[in-house]
């Protein structure tokens, strides 16, 4: 039996990627980052795994994190400015 809903689900958040992630990783993950950027203020650059405590990063699917902190950063909900080039693979990002 396959569910024929249109639209997305309830538990999941679209990015502006396109693509899916689970609503409870990236409310949490919001509320883990935004207040360990202070202190990461003035650092050349940073990696999203680099935002997120080592312990809570290994439980986490590292591709879920890299979408959710682009997708905050486009949208202006945390203080990072994206530092290179939109197509590399691998982001950095500067506090402001």
């Amino acid at each position: 039996m396959t569910d024929k809903t249109k639209g997305p689900r309830p538990d999941m958040v679209q990015l502006q990627s396109g693509f899916y992630v689970p609503r409870r990783v990236h409310d949490e993950l919001h509320v883990h980052i935004h207040p360990r950027l202070s202190p990461l203020r003035g650092l050349p650059r940073l990696k999203a795994r680099d935002m997120v405590d080592a312990g809570y990063y290994a439980t986490l699917n590292p591709w879920v994190v890299g979408a959710c902190v682009s997708h905050w950063e486009h949208r202006g909900e945390l203080p990072l400015r994206f530092l290179g080039c939109p197509y590399c693979s691998v982001r950095f990002y500067r506090v402001t």
